[in-house]
């Protein structure tokens, strides 16, 4: 090598840059990805070693959007399954990525022989249609009281996982359990729309917010209205509870304070989660709070409208059809002292 300048070593030993440039990039992006899982870890311990609250101090750094932990859980809600449920997305999976904006890759078969026929006969068996609305009525003049939707409309129960387009383990077939409960008990006249609004989980609330306008535009406003969905939690036993001797999915109502309505909204809320556990103890969980909430959660398109949670995905199917149950008499005694 003695005698050869840089450039005549270069050109011999036919060193490729644009390699180390590859290399370079790869290191960069491997460095930052390094230092968030570092700093979510020394987070971890500095809070005890509890990803309840290490979540909730991420948030109050800005990271993401905040909510009010005031009414927080003193759950051990584990910080990776949190971060799915606030974005959609699985830490440890990149594919959720992919799949939350191809929805149909997070869809799940599950042969239908699992389920009792008893429960098989409270839920069809077909998959979701988009934009079929389930409307009931005795007359043209009759007005209908409750409007039910979902916004992330494939949340599934057992025996399912995550997501299902079919009804009899997501929750719509919950909805529905709901529209036929409230119809046949307390004679009230309920739509329930279908629409499949998490084909792109980023804009779900943007689209069951279109979905929402066309049925004010169409009724003006209703007695209630019912954003149906389903929790993530890690821990069966925060979302479950015994009633009449029968294993129930609990619910949860969730607020967001983005929203011009939302003294309004908290006081309905507080209302039926008091209904709730008065007529069924132990059967409501606490409100959670948000401070921004996506898209508002639609909440600032009316005051009767409620975020309601049915258990997690922990639960069975069976639990959650319990708890629809329940939540028909809370919601038609509700409506009746009004």
């Amino acid at each position: 090598m003695r005698g050869l300048n840089y450039m005549q070593f270069v050109k011999k030993s036919k060193i490729n840059f644009g390699d180390f440039k590859l290399v370079g990039i790869v290191s960069i992006i491997a460095m930052i990805i390094l230092w968030i899982t570092l700093r979510i870890y020394i987070l971890y311990f500095n809070v005890g070693g509890n990803f309840n609250y290490a979540y909730i101090s991420i948030i109050k750094q800005n990271y993401i959007p905040s909510f009010n932990d005031k009414n927080f859980e003193n759950s051990k809600r584990v910080f990776f399954e949190d971060f799915k449920n606030f974005f959609g997305i699985n830490l440890l999976n990149p594919l959720s990525i992919v799949k939350k904006e191809i929805n149909v890759m997070n869809s799940t078969y599950v042969d239908e022989s699992n389920l009792s026929s008893n429960m098989y006969n409270q839920l069809n068996g077909n998959a979701i249609d988009d934009g079929v609305t389930s409307m009931s009525k005795n007359s043209k003049d009759e007005k209908a009281r409750i409007l039910i939707y979902h916004t992330h409309t494939t949340e599934a129960f057992k025996p399912a996982k995550n997501d299902s387009f079919y009804e009899q383990y997501n929750i719509v077939g919950i909805g529905d359990v709901l529209k036929n409960e409230l119809e046949k008990n307390y004679n009230i006249e309920v739509v329930h729309d279908k629409t499949i609004h998490n084909t792109s989980y980023l804009e779900s609330y943007k689209r069951s917010g279109e979905t929402l306008d066309k049925y004010l535009s169409e009724f003006e406003d209703f007695d209630l209205i019912i954003d149906l969905h389903r929790d993530s939690l890690d821990n069966k036993n925060l979302v479950t509870t015994q009633i009449e001797n029968k294993d129930v999915a609990k619910i949860m109502f969730v607020l967001t304070k983005n929203n011009p309505n939302f003294l309004e909204s908290e006081e309905l809320a507080i209302d039926l989660t008091s209904l709730a556990n008065d007529l069924y103890p132990g059967f409501a969980r606490n409100i959670l709070y948000y401070n921004n909430g996506s898209n508002s959660f639609n909440q600032t398109k009316s005051s009767k409208l409620v975020l309601i949670e049915v258990g997690a995905q922990l639960n069975t199917v069976e639990e959650a059809i319990n708890s629809a149950k329940l939540l028909s008499t809370v919601i038609g005694e509700y409506l009746a002292k009004e």
